[in-house]
Order: C-alpha cells, then structure tokens, then sequence
C-alpha cells in the first residue's frame, strides 16, 4: 500500500512538472552548457513514421526541462556517490581535473591521413616557410591524474605519425617533450579543454626555436590574474558539484597592448576582451573568440607578416607571437571558405604556421579542403 501510495504522489508531482515545464518561459542557449538548445520540431507525417520526430521532441523537452542545470548537477552527484568516475563523456580525474574521452580508430586515423595530403597539395603553392604545431591533450600530458586502471591512446604515437605523412618542405614542431618537462605546473585547465596561458608559452617557445627567431622571455611580460571563476566545457559536460574553479592568466606586454585589431570586419584595438570575463565563456577573453579571420597590426615594425591557420588553442598563443611580427593574420578553416593560397599572396604573408590540438584535428573536416 505504501509503495502505491509513493507512486502515486511521484507520477502526480512528475505530470505537475512537465504541465508547468510547457509554461515557463524557454532559453534559446545554454550559458552553462555553452551550447544552443534545441528548439521544437516541426511536425511532419514522414518524421512521425520514422521516429525522428519523436526523437526531437525528447530532445527539445529535455533541452527545456524545468531546474535542469539542478537535475543534471544531482545526476552527477549521484553518479560519483556510486563510485563512477565518468560523467556524460567527462572523466572525472585526480585534484579536480576534469577530462573529456578521446577516441582515435580507423575514421580518425584516415581523416589525419586526408588532412596530410590536402597539406601537401597547399604547401607545394607556397613559396615561404611553414610550420605544422599539433599540440596533444591533457588527457594525455596529464594521464597520471586519470581514475585508476584508465589507460588512454598515446597522442605522441598519433603527432609522430601524422608529422611523417607531412612533406618535408612543411617544418614540423613537437611539443610533448618541452610540456612533460614542465608538466609540474599547470598546462591546462582542470575543466576546460584549453592550455593555459604558460601552457601556450611553451608551445610559442618551440615555434621560435624551430623557426630560428628570438623568443621573448617572461621577464619581458606582466602576469595578470583576469578571473578567478572559470569554469569551461569540461566541466559544462560533466556537471560537477562544487567544482574547483580555474584563474585565468595573461601575460600583457608593450607588444601585445593597443594593437589594431580586425575581427571579420569589426574593429577592436585589442587581443583581449574583458566583456566575456563576465560570461560562461570566459577563455573568448582572449582573441575575441571564434571568427573567420583576425588580422592583429602590433606596434613591432620589421616588415614581418604570420599567417596562422588554427583552432582556438592558438587563440591564448596570441598573446606571445605578438612579440615577433608586425601583423598577424589568423584564419579558421571551419568558418573562412576562400582560398588562403590568394590570401596569402595578396597579403605579403612572410610566414605560414598551423596551430591545432590533437582532440580536435582527428575530427576536423575544414582542413581536408584547404586550398
């Protein structure tokens, strides 16, 4: 009888909650999640029969279910109070880090193998130097804070085979050692997929090595503690309850203050930008952000122009390349469809570099099609 009871009283509380669920008012994008939520399906015979329908409709009610940041923070609660150490594709590591899964299997490993040969076929119109950083991940550069027993694919193994398939006249970068030397310190974030501003230091110090100019050292920067309250992708994946919250540094410099910035059309006089300090996400402080093409003039006057064709790892890298180059063009091939052969050209480009992560590179598609 009581069960019934306690039955009763769920499925009643449960009915109340979806009816109310349809009257409050509906997000259109999801700050702690950063991502767009799904909107309602428009209905159609064919959907219905095939079940797509149905399916979008779960999606958008669960999307816009009432308390449900609450919900999904007490799913994960749960969760780790029996005992899993995997949240929604999230690992949950040692001293609050946060990791999301990596796969790498035949689809990844021929899609490195397509982005080679279209790297190929670009570089062999290009008349300057280039240089290819793939930087790998925390899941892999900090693998002993993973649960334990978790073992994970070496990305070192993945970086020296993808930097064979690249032609010789392509320069190319590894970074593993300098980072496991350094690897005291802290890299990259604990929830977000990101290096840290040291951890992009790094990365800028092998580009200088390897492309033979003088790199600037610390000494010549000012650290500044911009926030104190990020919280990035990892964690918006993972739901965590009372998560340790990330700083996020910068190292300004006379290079790197009062630039002329071009942002897809929009003029910003800086590389940082302390609205999104403000927001969910905070790491688009640095380089406003995902666009097309940036073009940053610095005050440095030696004639030398980079091209940067990236992903957002080199959006905190930016910081550092400031010190070398009188302008610094940056391009993501997911957004920009013109030909970068021509951009190059027309725009004196001096220097060529691509700067990807290897999470993101085994997925990405843009970079096939580059021309």
């Amino acid at each position: 009888m009581k069960n019934k009871i306690f039955f009763i009283i769920f499925m009643i509380i449960w009915v109340v909650l979806v009816i109310f669920n349809f009257f409050v008012p509906k997000q259109s994008f999801s700050e702690q999640e950063n991502r767009y939520l799904a909107t309602i399906p428009e209905f159609n015979i064919e959907d219905l029969v095939n079940g797509k329908y149905a399916e979008n409709l779960n999606d958008y009610i669960n999307d816009h279910f009432i308390l449900r940041n609450f919900w999904l923070k007490f799913n994960s609660a749960v969760q780790l109070l029996t005992g899993k150490t995997e949240n929604n594709g999230v690992y949950i590591g040692k001293d609050e880090y946060l990791f999301e899964k990596f796969n790498y299997g035949k689809s990844e490993e021929k899609n490195l193998e397509m982005i080679a040969t279209s790297v190929n076929e670009f570089a062999e119109n290009i008349n300057i130097p280039i240089y290819f950083l793939l930087a790998p991940n925390s899941i892999y550069i900090n693998e002993d804070k993973l649960p334990e027993n978790l073992k994970v694919f070496n990305q070192n193994t993945i970086i020296e085979e993808f930097y064979n398939k690249i032609d010789k006249n392509v320069k190319t970068i590894n970074v593993v050692d300098i980072l496991k030397e350094n690897k005291d310190k802290q890299l990259y974030y604990r929830t977000d997929h990101h290096m840290t501003s040291y951890g992009t230091y790094l990365l800028y110090l092998k580009y200088c090595e390897v492309a033979k100019i003088k790199n600037a050292p610390l000494s010549d920067f000012e650290k500044e503690v911009v926030s104190t309250e990020f919280l990035g992708t990892f964690d918006s994946k993972a739901q965590v309850l009372n998560q340790k919250k990330d700083e996020i540094e910068v190292y300004k410099s006379k290079a790197n203050q009062n630039v002329e910035g071009d942002y897809d059309g929009v003029k910003y006089d800086s590389i940082f930008n302390e609205d999104y300090l403000t927001k969910k996400d905070k790491y688009s402080y640095f380089l406003n952000g995902n666009s097309a093409k940036v073009v940053i003039k610095t005050k440095v006057k030696n004639g030398k122009k980079l091209l940067v064709i990236k992903d957002s790892y080199a959006h905190s890298f930016s910081q550092f390349i400031c010190e070398n180059y009188e302008e610094i063009h940056f391009i993501d091939p997911r957004y920009y469809k013109m030909s970068i052969s021509e951009y190059i050209s027309q725009n004196d480009i001096t220097e060529t570099l691509f700067l990807y992560n290897v999470s993101n590179i085994v997925t990405d598609v843009s970079l096939r099609l580059i021309k």
